[in-house]
């Protein structure tokens, strides 16, 4: 679009590694001029497109191995792309491996003025930042004392300090927030709020998803070396959430070698025990059936269900969720609202007029419960797990309805005094 000024411009980024079976076949390969090949092609990364405007930052999220260190690395300079185009509009920091560069004979001093000149500083440039490096850093008199001294806390802090003193435009970043100790995780987390107030463009890579949606306008999620979503960060991070195949599938397939699918799988049953004919989710009120919704969204979930003898066998009704780690994100029961099944059959309906799950997708177990509640006649599942995605950055597994008394006068545990106010109402 024209007229938009752009810090970052990636354009079909792809990156490829060659792989050898043994160090003969390299030999062989280089000997031959690479007449003979020896190597097999892995792309690292591969038709990575997007547009960061200047002032925005980006979250990078991924499983390990998914690429998102390679992008960073090829966006930092360290490695070229294999194919693709890149633009980056201003000069460049990047805090991917804190220290790295670090002479471990020289003091902490001589490290600063050593990587400051590697950066492409001038020593006269360097000299006139060297305070301001010492003073955020806080070592004190190790400063002076060989890095081979240092605690890897101590050599953390001096990385950062380096890096976040040559105040770039873009300002690339790989997991920094565990720098140190919590007074100084805070300290460089302040500085990088600083770089987004001040109108710098950031690209951010971490697996806490809570630190992305704070911290990122956008979001880019990469899987297996592509871009799998890409967009407002918010909505990036529910699909990854949502995603999260690996676990999903694990749990599934535990529960599935105990728990079958509610569709159909009753007619496998003896006739004689209560059973769960079916199972689904609908919109509240409606006949729209639905496995994606919104927290907050109203939905209902119907059982149908049969039991031959109800006078010898009275039974109960339990619907869960699981989340994709099998934790328990919530349960409910007729038994435990004191709700009564009758009849040999019915359709029993769950209303849920405001879901509090909060993002990610959960299984939805259904057990037929004996009148006390404890035995189990029959269990199954929802033939399809329920997608909930988020609109807010609200962080756990239930979204709590609340409301902030920002005027609160109530004295400390022991203290008597209560100054008069004017109570106020609670703030959403």
């Amino acid at each position: 679009m024209a007229g938009i000024n752009y810090g970052v411009e990636a354009e079909n980024l792809g990156k490829a590694y060659r792989l050898y079976a043994s160090p003969f076949r390299r030999v062989v390969e280089a000997a031959t001029l690479g007449r003979v090949s020896g190597h097999q092609q892995f792309w690292a990364l591969r038709n990575i497109d997007f547009k960061l405007r200047r002032g925005s930052s980006m979250g990078l999220c991924g499983a390990n191995g998914a690429g998102k260190s390679t992008l960073l690395k090829v966006l930092s300079g360290i490695t070229a792309p294999s194919e693709g185009r890149l633009r980056l509009n201003g000069r460049v920091a990047s805090l991917l491996e804190l220290g790295a560069g670090f002479h471990l004979d020289f003091s902490g001093r001589s490290n600063i003025m050593l990587n400051g000149v590697m950066m492409g500083f001038t020593r006269r440039e360097m000299t006139a930042r060297m305070g301001e490096i010492i003073d955020f850093a806080e070592l004190g008199k190790y400063i002076d004392e060989p890095v081979r001294t240092y605690s890897s806390g101590m050599g953390l802090r001096l990385g950062f300090a380096i890096a976040i003193a040559i105040d770039p435009e873009i300002l690339i970043i790989d997991e920094v927030f565990a720098v140190g100790d919590m007074y100084f995780q805070k300290k460089c987390v302040d500085r990088i709020y600083d770089f987004k107030r001040r109108g710098k463009t950031i690209l951010f890579c971490s697996h806490s998803l809570y630190d992305i949606r704070q911290l990122c306008d956008e979001a880019i999620w990469v899987r297996e070396g592509r871009s799998a979503a890409l967009g407002d960060a918010l909505f990036v991070t529910n699909e990854y959430t949502s995603y999260q195949r690996q676990h999903i599938d694990d749990a599934s397939r535990a529960l599935e070698a105990m728990v079958p699918k509610a569709s159909g799988f009753a007619d496998g049953l003896p006739d004689e025990l209560p059973q769960v004919r079916d199972a689904r989710v609908y919109r509240l009120g409606t006949d729209e059936e639905t496995y994606e919704v919104h927290t907050g969204d109203a939905i209902e979930i119907r059982v149908w269900w049969e039991n031959p003898d109800p006078a010898a066998m009275p039974i109960h009704i339990g619907i869960g969720f699981l989340r994709q780690d099998s934790t328990i994100a919530a349960g409910v029961g007729t038994h435990i609202d004191g709700q009564r099944l009758k009849g040999k059959s019915g359709c029993t309906i769950l209303c849920i007029p405001k879901l509090p799950l909060l993002a990610g997708q959960f299984l939805m177990p259904i057990v037929l419960f004996d009148e006390g509640g404890v035995h189990r006649y029959h269990e199954s599942l929802v033939p399809e797990n329920l997608m909930v995605r988020a609109r807010t950055k609200d962080v756990g597994l239930v979204y709590i309805d609340h409301g902030w008394d920002l005027d609160g006068a109530h004295p400390l545990p022991g203290e008597s005094h209560v100054p008069a106010r004017k109570t106020p109402a609670a703030r959403r």
